[in-house]
Parts: C-alpha cells; structure tokens; sequence
C-alpha cells in the first residue's frame, strides 16, 4: 500500500512538473504579448498624432489655395483690364 501511495505521489509530482512548465510557458507568452500590446498602443496614438497633423497641414494648404486662388482672380481681372485699355489706346 505504502508502494502504490508513493506511486501516486510520484505521478502526482510529475504532473506538478508539466503544469509548473507549462505554466511559465504561457506567463512568458503572456508577458511577451503585454509588451506587442503597449507597443501596439504607443504606435496608435502616434498614428493619431501623425493624422492630426496632416489634417491640420491639409486645412492650411486649403486656406492657402483659396487666398492664391483670389489673387489669381484679381489678376485675371486687371489683366483684362490693361489688355481692354490697350486696345482702346490702339
């Protein structure tokens, strides 16, 4: 009896070994993926910037466009207006 106890206890430990390995295995897959995950977050949030900034960029390009685009009308229209002088003079 004292046979087939240590028996078990043997097969008990060996059991314990396995989950004990099999546990630091998935602490340390856990542990790896805790780090994939805050590199994961540090790269949205400067994704988050980076769109910010272009966003902010393409609004003062916008603003930009529209301020030439007025100064270019205003020289289309003098430009008619010298070449409409220029034939009255002619």
């Amino acid at each position: 009896q004292v046979d087939a106890q240590l028996l078990v206890v043997q097969k008990l430990e060996e059991k314990e070994r396995g989950l004990q390995s099999s546990l630091a295995a998935i602490e340390k897959e856990l542990a790896l993926r805790s780090q994939a995950l805050e590199l994961n977050k540090r790269k949205a949030v400067e994704a988050a910037q980076l769109a910010e900034d272009l966003r902010a960029q393409g609004e003062h390009v916008q603003a930009r466009l529209r301020e030439l685009q007025v100064c270019a009308a205003e020289n289309r229209a003098a430009k008619d207006k010298e070449s409409l002088s220029l034939k009255r003079a002619q």
